[in-house]
């Protein structure tokens, strides 16, 4: 587990964790948290945190997702002379092409590719750029939503109405790497308010753990833990795949979305090219110092002022002409790209919840009737008395947060 630490700023909590899961031999996710150093470079360009997961067989898809958080950050640097969210898109798009390449190239790596689910905090909101079926997620209050739209067979059928029963859930129908060219999603920009937590995770996490259970975790659980005790619920519930989370909670004022302050975005931003200085505006710059001169010696005062507006005049034409024009659309306030939040869900503790959990945790006592000494199950038995006892008093919240305690304790037996 990674905790970022915030160099100007205590606003902000970030943790990255990641686990190959239980059936795999490999870590195929990947991940990068890039935060900036200084004010000023976060009004301009806001923080980035991206999560891949790579698909493909001889490890093509572990070099997939780690080219794509290498090329991703490194391309939306270079195009900061774009808006950061047509930034963000033209850098995954460039991440696409290089994946792209390296498969076409070795065949070993042919039809490689990763998801891409990738926000930036930025002073006007947080902004999603997406690929694939990871997901990102906020957490606010009462309410989990998912930001991004899964591009995969299930979702893109119940879209169009079409009958789901049979299709399988982790059929994907767009990623970085297999083709050429590659449509990404941008959605948002989502106003932040204090409080607020953001869950970005491969499909190892959302395929074991519903919505409701990882808003309750990342709402009453500090970070870290909320981070350890997810990975933890999906390995125990079969680890089929690999596991990526990034937290990101917002506490304080300094990420809250003000559109008084923050510059608007402007996109399809152009300048037109350099003109030379009008000849008109050379002529009347020219006479005008020639008549400021020559009324200096008659008239000072007045022929200081014409020889003034004579320097003037040169220097607004110069600057026109050297600098060009820039021109865009600014984008208001209550813009939004995509059409997300596309799923919610209640993520306070409910019997459902708690049911669900119980279920798990029942699984684990199990074990411990197989392999009584194997492991110290003291502390466990402890947390999951006290939750089982706290869930009989209507406690959910209390019960919620000793049942992830258990789990978190006996997995880390497990690990030693």
């Amino acid at each position: 587990m990674v905790k970022h630490n915030h160099n100007w700023n205590d606003a902000l909590t970030v943790v990255e964790v990641t686990d190959k899961g239980m059936r795999r031999a490999t870590n195929q996710d990947s991940s990068v948290v890039v935060l900036q150093s200084e004010e000023d470079a976060f009004d301009h360009r806001g923080h980035l945190f991206v999560v891949c997961d790579g698909m493909g067989a001889h490890a093509a898809g572990e070099l997939a997702s780690r080219d794509a958080v290498e090329h991703i950050p490194h391309h939306y640097l270079v195009y900061r002379d774009l808006s950061p969210p047509e930034a963000l898109k033209k850098a995954i798009i460039k991440a696409n092409s290089e994946i792209h390449r390296k498969g076409q190239e070795n065949p070993d790596f042919h039809n490689m590719g990763t998801t891409c689910s990738s926000i930036l905090l930025l002073p006007q909101g947080i902004i999603c750029g997406h690929v694939g079926d990871s997901r990102v997620y906020r957490q606010r209050g009462k309410i989990i939503e998912q930001l991004t739209f899964d591009h995969s067979l299930q979702w893109e059928l119940k879209a169009k109405g079409g009958d789901i029963e049979n299709v399988p859930s982790n059929v994907i129908t767009r990623s970085l790497g297999p083709n050429q060219e590659v449509e990404v999603d941008l959605e948002g920009p989502f106003p932040v308010q204090d409080g607020d937590c953001y869950l970005i995770c491969s499909d190892g996490l959302s395929g074991e753990v519903s919505d409701a259970e990882i808003g309750a975790a990342i709402a009453l659980l500090p970070p870290e833990r909320a981070a350890q005790f997810l990975l933890d619920l999906a390995n125990l519930r079969g680890g089929p795949d690999n596991i990526t989370i990034i937290i990101v909670k917002i506490h304080g004022e300094t990420y809250i979305t003000n559109h008084q302050v923050a510059t608007p975005l402007v996109i399809g931003k152009t300048t037109e090219p350099a003109k030379p200085l009008h000849p008109a505006v050379l002529v009347t710059s020219i006479v005008l110092g020639l008549a400021g001169l020559l009324l200096i010696t008659m008239q000072p005062i007045i022929g200081i002022g014409v020889l003034a507006a004579g320097i003037a005049a040169a220097l607004v034409g110069f600057a026109l002409g050297r600098a060009g024009i820039e021109s865009g659309e600014t984008l208001a306030p209550e813009f939004r790209f995509g059409s997300g939040p596309h799923a919610q869900s209640d993520c306070i503790p409910n019997q459902p919840i708690m049911q669900s959990l119980g279920e798990t945790a029942n699984e684990i006592r199990k074990l411990a009737q197989r392999h009584p000494n194997k492991f110290n199950w003291a502390p466990f038995d402890e947390a999951f008395v006290e939750s089982t006892e706290q869930l009989q008093s209507g406690k959910f919240a209390q019960s919620f947060g000793n049942i992830a305690k258990a789990i978190t304790y006996i997995m880390s037996e497990f690990r030693k």
